[in-house]
């Protein structure tokens, strides 16, 4: 069983962090611009552009900020970026804007979007030599669609019964509590059978610089060629299919598992054609 005091990690910065880290990134970006007097516009372009700048350099260390605090650093972020991208078009609505500023905005744009996943984890199976592929259990999310009380921070889950292949991550989250687990003693027979042995440790949580996808690739007939993990933001292989399904999004529920446990793991024994494992791609 998962400890929840493991969630428990200490803060490096109080209610009020978010401020100093976007003022310490603009006292560094603004030391390190100097334009002449007589190029006004380009002057004019310097603040919002270290606004841009400053605030997508401290997006990228939101997990810094307590959690409870991230959700209001995102908003104040969101409408400075916000204010700084319409000033620079403003300035530049009738020549062609430098490509640095361009650059800028899409930086910043790039860096919110990212910084929904400050402080992620995810859950893998830790099983390398593992030669068969394993049923994921049923996790304690803590998250029912029906119930508003549960929806905190972001989530994606692979639906209980889905047959997970060494090294895929099965769950990630961030700003809410790990997914407890009490695995089967099916799941770890099936794990000794493989390594000849019994495993102490079966799931592995660990931090995680991005979130990301798993695919099952597909032939014509619908059965699976291969395990493509790649980030959640990327393109998806053509003809494939997800098996992290997303639940929560910044406390937002846009999800729900369709099929239960026993449906999951008979249709995709089907998928498999025959075979135990399938390659495993990562991009």
């Amino acid at each position: 069983m998962h400890d929840e005091a493991d969630d428990q990690v200490p803060a490096t910065l109080d209610a009020l962090g978010w401020t100093a880290l976007v003022a310490g990134w603009v006292e560094l970006a603004r030391a390190s611009r100097s334009v002449p007097p007589s190029h006004a516009q380009l002057r004019e372009s310097i603040a919002p552009l270290i606004t841009l700048e400053a605030n997508a350099a401290a997006l990228g260390q939101l997990a810094q900020v307590i959690a409870a605090q991230r959700p209001h650093a995102r908003a104040l972020a969101e409408l400075s970026i916000r204010n700084a991208t319409q000033t620079l078009r403003e300035l530049w609505a009738h020549q062609t804007c430098p490509s640095e500023f361009l650059d800028a905005c899409t930086t910043a744009q790039v860096a919110l979007r990212m910084a929904l996943y400050a402080g992620l984890e995810e859950l893998v199976v830790i099983h390398s030599n593992c030669n068969d592929a394993v049923v994921v259990p049923d996790l304690g999310l803590d998250f029912d669609r029906d119930d508003a009380s549960t929806h905190r921070g972001t989530l994606a889950c692979m639906a209980p019964g889905s047959l997970a292949m060494p090294g895929e991550p099965i769950a990630w989250w961030c700003e809410r509590n790990a997914p407890t687990f009490a695995l089967p003693q099916s799941f770890v027979a099936q794990l000794a059978t493989a390594r000849g042995d019994t495993a102490a440790t079966t799931l592995q949580r660990r931090p995680a610089a991005h979130p990301r996808q798993v695919y099952r690739t597909l032939d014509s007939h619908g059965f699976f060629l291969e395990a493509v993990i790649v980030p959640v933001h990327a393109p998806s292989p053509p003809r494939a299919l997800p098996m992290l399904i997303p639940l929560l999004l910044d406390g937002a529920a846009i999800g729900r598992f369709l099929h239960s446990a026993e449906d999951s793991t008979r249709m995709q024994r089907i998928a498999l054609n025959g075979a135990n494992i399938l390659p495993i791609r990562v991009e």
